[in-house]
């Protein structure tokens, strides 16, 4: 049985999958403590940004634990319901996946789920439906369609391909590709720039690049307007000029 090792350092929350036997496959009770660590993270205003990885160098996430689904009975015709793994989105936070070993199935599908994502060297990753029988499901089909297209989202579903941090990241998968013994660290300072900003900037940044692509121009650059101008009325847009003119770092 796996688990979720859950901290938060300051601005920065933790989410470590532990599940060492099974590549951190996620079993039922990991479902439930990384729900409860979601809900942790949007309630706690102290918590800016956070970071998901593999508890063990060994890989991030191979799924959902298949052991788990045939002991629940959610294939074949008379299935119970598919268990799911919660989903970043529509959380207002960032998060970053760090991404060692194997990110396959539905552990890929977390990964894209994630902000920003760093590979290592050695990281694998890919769907794994057609390979099973399955439809990919999880929302990876979405989410990668939209993140490279359909073209390439069709080459990387129909050949069932397993990339490695390289080549996903020339397909604008990866934001960077580092030794795998620097993937948390090169996590942990991206995860502390985005805490130096303010919490609404950042969240509503999100907001626009998620749901603000999918309108028509005029209508997503009038929100845009409207957000900017709503930014500038607020106290973090004075204490930012304000910083910048005095020589000083700001205090969001």
């Amino acid at each position: 049985m796996g688990r979720i090792i859950f901290t938060v350092d300051g601005p920065v929350a933790t989410i470590a999958l532990d599940n060492p036997n099974n590549h951190n496959a996620v079993d039922k009770p990991m479902r439930a403590e990384l729900a409860a660590a979601y809900e942790q993270i949007e309630n706690n205003q102290d918590v800016r940004v956070a970071i998901i990885h593999g508890a063990d160098a060994g890989s991030f996430c191979a799924g959902g634990d298949i052991d788990a689904y045939l002991e629940a009975n959610v294939f074949g015709p008379d299935a119970a319901p598919l268990p799911r793994i919660p989903r970043p989105y529509p959380s207002t936070k960032p998060y970053i996946a760090a991404m060692r070993g194997y990110a396959l199935g539905g552990g890929f599908a977390l990964a894209l789920s994630c902000d920003l994502r760093v590979a290592g060297t050695g990281a694998r990753m890919g769907p794994t439906g057609l390979k099973l029988g399955a439809v990919q499901g999880a929302q990876t089909i979405t989410r990668l369609t939209r993140l490279i297209g359909a073209s390439k989202a069709l080459e990387v579903l129909l050949l069932s391909k397993r990339l490695s941090g390289e080549e996903a990241a020339s397909m604008g998968l990866v934001h960077a590709v580092t030794d795998d013994t620097k993937v948390l660290e090169v996590a942990r300072e991206w995860a502390n720039t985005i805490a130096e900003f303010s919490p609404w900037t950042v969240s509503m940044t999100k907001k626009l690049v998620y749901e603000a692509s999918h309108l028509p121009l005029d209508q997503a650059m009038e929100w845009e307007d409207q957000v900017a101008t709503e930014g500038y009325r607020r106290p973090e847009a004075l204490e930012g000029f304000t910083a910048f003119k005095d020589g000083r770092r700001p205090k969001f």
